[in-house]
């Protein structure tokens, strides 16, 4: 996680607006790897009550694009995904 570094060869797949828990929505965005079909890099940006509080963003390796794309479109079933952003919220309001 951290700073959001999409290579400038990447191809975008989609974009999404999840909301993730009462005021707290994330934009996603979807990208290719040039260099690997079975890699792709999520971009997570975060919004609390329609105001930017953070970005981070997730490589996930070894899925079709429809797998990405459905991890993605289910991001707030994924416990995991899920943590990771709780922890980087908080880490960001310490």
């Amino acid at each position: 996680m951290g700073e959001v570094k999409s290579s400038p060869a990447a191809t975008e797949v989609f974009n999404l607006i999840v909301p993730l828990e009462r005021k707290l929505k994330a934009y996603l965005r979807l990208l290719s790897d040039p260099h690997r079909a079975d890699t792709w890099l999520l971009e997570v940006r975060l919004f609390y009550e329609a105001e930017p509080v953070g970005r981070t963003s997730f490589t996930l390796n070894g899925h079709t694009q429809e797998e990405a794309e459905s991890v993605a479109r289910n991001i707030r079933s994924n416990a995991f995904l899920m943590q990771e952003i709780d922890q980087y919220l908080w880490s960001e309001n310490d």
